[in-house]
């Protein structure tokens, strides 16, 4: 049988809890190989590949000389040589700070190259955070993204529009939506006291503020209730003041970061999801949430924002509930209704379970992907 075609997947940081998805698309691959180039190995013990080529981490200085010249000018000869021998089909990179790892090789080995775009990295080169230090070679490199970049496949029809907006030909990006597994298990029932869940990096677009004030508005109403926050980061105090201002702090739970099993499993009692987002300052937005399709899949109805890649996975009263972004009031109401009515919440989570099925299952979506491969590689 002859073998597989492989590909190199470009991942900055593999990887980061955030980033799940990249993990998921390449253990389902079924027509390709995947050998992945990053620049820092993260979490290896939660993420094990076999085939994982590091920049940083080197024994020796040369070795750390090359490191160091490939996170400044992208350029690395050792990198040159391990994908000149590996014989890839092409090479795919997520984020498109990340496709300016990848770009060089593609040009030089003339392979060609996949981009994969998730959020942020769409609208920053339309707004000044393109000079901040860690994007200006992103920004500098457009123009060589524009005129190399094989298939851009973006999150949501949002960024695709983006993408087409910024100039980029419009016959070379595609919406590829990102898949979750689908639990064979039926939904769990929620668990007892009931508890609202809130799963995310704690900063401006995720909105969890605006959770939180919405919780404050029920809580009177809904005693019994709690609500759970999954995440970590640089807004985390600030979140638990303002739980602490609202006088929810006795009924706020704050888990820490959680490897991705205790995510879900967590999130399979969860009575509901709220996901508040919203486009931060920064222009920093989401595409397609990926906790909303995890909590969908098991059955958890979403409470979630008209941002984004959003709306493409729920549907307004029949999967969940969608609000307009920064309107806790909404947010409250929404809550209440769901909270009041348990046969309601069961409809939706079977409804949204369902969409997942049809629309998001892993495997379906990683066929899909393999599909962009070959058309690429057939030349289109």
């Amino acid at each position: 049988m002859a073998e597989r075609p492989t590909v190199a997947l470009f991942s900055t940081n593999f990887l980061e809890y955030s980033q799940t998805f990249v993990y998921d698309e390449l253990r389902h691959h079924t027509r390709y190989d995947a050998h992945v180039f990053c620049m820092r190995r993260m979490n290896e013990d939660a993420f094990p590949w076999p085939h994982v080529h590091v920049m940083e981490g080197a024994a020796s200085w040369l070795g750390r000389l090359d490191a160091a010249v490939c996170r400044t000018l992208t350029l690395s000869a050792r990198r040159y040589r391990a994908i000149a021998r590996g014989d890839y089909a092409l090479l795919h990179a997520h984020f498109g700070p990340g496709a300016v790892y990848a770009l060089p090789y593609a040009r030089a080995l003339d392979k060609p190259l996949v981009v994969t775009v998730h959020g942020y990295d769409v609208p920053v080169l339309a707004s000044d955070r393109r000079f901040h230090p860690r994007f200006w070679r992103y920004a500098a490199a457009a123009p060589l993204l524009r005129a190399t970049v094989r298939r851009w496949l973006a999150a949501s029809t949002e960024l695709a529009e983006m993408l087409v907006d910024l100039g980029m030909p419009s016959d070379r990006v595609f919406v590829h939506r990102l898949g979750v597994a689908i639990p064979e298990a039926e939904p769990a029932t929620p668990q007892d006291p009931p508890f609202l869940l809130m799963v995310g990096r704690f900063v401006e677009k995720k909105g969890f503020v605006y959770g939180l004030r919405a919780f404050a508005k029920i809580a009177d109403s809904f005693p019994e209730v709690e609500l759970h926050l999954i995440g970590g980061g640089a807004l985390e105090g600030r979140l638990v003041e303002t739980a602490h201002a609202l006088g929810i702090a006795g009924r706020v739970r704050f888990l820490g970061v959680r490897g991705h099993g205790e995510v879900l499993e967590t999130m399979r009692h969860a009575y509901a999801l709220i996901a508040p987002s919203v486009v931060a300052a920064n222009a920093d937005r989401e595409s397609g949430l990926i906790v909303v399709k995890e909590a969908a899949a098991r059955g958890v109805p979403a409470v979630a924002t008209w941002h984004g890649g959003i709306p493409e996975i729920v549907d307004d009263g029949t999967t969940g509930f969608l609000v307009p972004a920064r309107n806790s009031d909404a947010i409250a109401d929404r809550l209440r209704t769901l909270l009041s009515d348990r046969s309601l919440r069961d409809r939706l989570g079977r409804a949204a379970r369902a969409k997942m099925k049809t629309c998001y299952d892993l495997a379906q979506r990683v066929t899909a992907l393999e599909r962009h491969y070959d058309d690429v590689l057939r030349g289109g």
